[in-house]
């Protein structure tokens, strides 16, 4: 598996966990398409968020241009979710991306998974820092909603993703947690606000097809 795809240019960044234990050697890249993960967790808001842009501007973003790569590729070196100090392998992974990010200012940095989100946040010197347990779907639903309000365009902006709890035995929860409504819908929450912002800031985005 290559270590990244996509162009740092672009302004719409996915980060993802690391690399699928036991399938690196098979796959082609981060979030490699014919991996299920990627769609349990992205296509579904992309989808969401290209129909609300079509429908009202008829735009699409262009996702082939999409800079992707994940956190850490050795999911064997990622650190315990109950472990708040990090090694220094994984410091050199987030210097890594902090030199990238100071160099090309993505607008929007999408974070899969808690992991992936604390990882972002500490590249970017977010504090306090956390041990990634910490971000269940509550306190990521709560994340999120605090980035929509204070969206900057002239700053990167990290969102966090739900990962694969998404797909698992508690996404009822995970859907309703994450959006702090009951009966609610994750993907379409997420996508129409994303969605929004896409709308509000066409003209100074630099993503269309």
């Amino acid at each position: 598996m290559i270590k990244e795809v996509g162009s740092k240019n672009f302004p719409i960044w996915l980060i993802g966990d690391s690399n699928p234990r036991n399938w690196s050697s098979d796959l082609a890249t981060p979030l490699d398409p014919r991996h299920p993960a990627i769609h349990n967790i992205w296509t579904p808001i992309i989808d969401t968020i290209q129909d609300r842009i079509y429908r009202e501007t008829r735009l699409r973003i262009d996702t082939a241009t999409l800079y992707i790569r994940n956190a850490i590729e050795n999911p064997n070196t990622k650190p315990k979710n109950t472990q708040k100090d990090w090694k220094l392998e994984t410091r050199s992974k987030m210097d890594e991306l902090k030199t990238i990010i100071q160099q090309h200012n993505p607008v929007f940095v999408f974070s899969f998974g808690a992991f992936a989100y604390e990882f972002v946040r500490r590249t970017l010197d977010e504090k306090p820092e956390h041990a990634h347990k910490y971000w269940g779907a509550k306190s990521l639903g709560n994340a999120f909603r605090k980035r929509v309000d204070q969206f900057d365009i002239n700053q990167t902006n990290v969102f966090p993703f739900l990962h694969a709890t998404i797909a698992r035995g508690k996404f009822i929860q995970s859907h309703d947690y994450f959006c702090n409504q009951e009966g609610a819908n994750y993907f379409e929450y997420v996508g129409k606000q994303l969605a929004d912002i896409f709308l509000q800031y066409q003209d100074h985005l630099t993503i269309w097809i």
